[in-house]
């Protein structure tokens, strides 16, 4: 299942396209591996490639960016990042590599998992939820049995989810259909 993760999020991220700090657009390179050092403000990983780039090393620079920790799905900090953590890094492809996102202890991740924002298009039932993700990619169907998470107040109802929310979801599997339906196994709200 691992493997089929990891293909998954490399042919996610190779149709990623951001804008770099200087506002041209450029390509992302993502990096799976584990960090070597860490110290003032930069990153050694080293691993395998999840994109063309080929690249099975990189130091990149971590600033302010979002870091999540994929064994519980919160957000994290840089200063979670350490020498031995297994990491994934989304990072600007052109020099100086710029970390964009950063996922921690995804070693321990024993199913895809993606970050989905809902859309306005949410129907509720008497125990399910079913709701598109607003790049219309994936239909979601959640029952009370899913693990629905926020932060803040732990277990949550998948009818209490509303449009505009952001989720870390796990999966183990996705339908080849298009909208592709999705039954996530757990959802973490990102708050």
């Amino acid at each position: 299942m691992k493997k089929f993760a990891l293909a998954f999020c490399a042919i996610f991220a190779l149709n990623l396209t951001v804008a770099a700090y200087s506002g041209i657009y450029t390509t992302v390179d993502e990096i799976l591996g584990h960090v070597v050092d860490f110290g003032d403000g930069y990153v050694h990983i080293v691993g395998e490639s999840l994109t063309i780039s080929g690249r099975d090393q990189v130091l990149v620079r971590v600033g302010d960016i979002p870091v999540y920790d994929l064994l519980t799905g919160y957000r994290a900090g840089v200063h979670d990042i350490s020498e031995g953590t297994s990491i994934r890094a989304a990072y600007v492809a052109e020099e100086p590599f710029e970390a964009m996102v950063v996922w921690l202890n995804w070693d321990y991740a024993d199913a895809a998992v993606f970050s989905v924002t809902v859309s306005e298009n949410i129907q509720y039932g008497d125990d399910y939820c079913i709701f598109l993700s607003a790049d219309g990619r994936y239909r979601f169907a959640l029952c009370s049995k899913t693990d629905v998470i926020c932060p803040f107040y732990g277990q949550i109802s998948p009818m209490d989810i509303s449009p505009g929310q952001e989720f870390f979801v796990w999966v183990d599997m996705i339908t080849a259909s298009n909208p592709a339906l999705v039954y996530p196994d757990k959802m973490v709200r990102l708050d």
